[in-house]
């Protein structure tokens, strides 16, 4: 099953992400939504969507005032916290079940032969991306200006150039800007777009 689901790969990020984005939207009406990820390692072994929205930011930098701040004499800020996946209120926690597949192929290619496994890795690098791109070529999150409210990005313990490229390569330059410009110092954003 993981060679065929490996050979489609980029259909099927592009299915479990549609599906496990429209249940995680669906679930949460009225929430403003700003990034929508896909978080993996840098050996891509498995993938997992990941969300955040405008109220779970709020909501997160409010706890870190209430309960991590006083401990470490900092003050927690929206812009500061805006892109700390970890944090998000939608961090690896949906659509599991979407991804079943497509992590037990990424486990098996793992485990294939050393020798070929950097020729196999670009490759489902560049289907992964491939599906991901598809949403955006769908309009699965609509046109300008609401389009403009939403990053795409790949999220983990990865190289920044590597996070860079996709959110340049899923995002109209305006918006791969913001992020790739962000200054986590700068002055707290006072609402939803900051």
């Amino acid at each position: 099953m993981g060679s065929n689901v490996l050979d489609h790969l980029a259909d099927h990020v592009h299915a479990a992400l549609k599906a496990a984005f429209t249940e995680l939207i669906s679930a949460n009406p009225g929430q403003n939504f700003y990034a929508f990820a896909v978080f993996t390692d840098d050996s891509l072994h498995f993938i997992h969507p990941a969300a955040n929205t405008e109220e779970a930011l709020t909501a997160t930098v409010q706890r870190y005032r209430e309960t991590v701040d006083p401990n470490y004499g900092s003050t927690s800020t929206r812009t500061g916290m805006r892109w700390s996946y970890g944090d998000w209120g939608h961090f690896a926690n949906f659509g599991e079940e979407h991804f079943a597949a497509i992590n037990e192929a990424l486990i098996e290619n793992i485990d294939g032969p050393d020798e070929d496994f950097e020729a196999r890795i670009d490759s489902l690098w560049a289907a992964v991306l491939s599906g991901f791109q598809r949403l955006e070529k769908d309009g699965f999150f609509g046109s300008w200006p609401e389009r403009s409210r939403i990053t795409f990005l790949l999220v983990g313990d990865l190289n920044g150039e590597l996070v860079n490229s996709w959110v340049s390569a899923l995002n109209p330059p305006d918006v791969a800007d913001r992020f790739i410009n962000w200054d986590a110092d700068a002055p707290d954003d006072s609402g939803e777009n900051g």
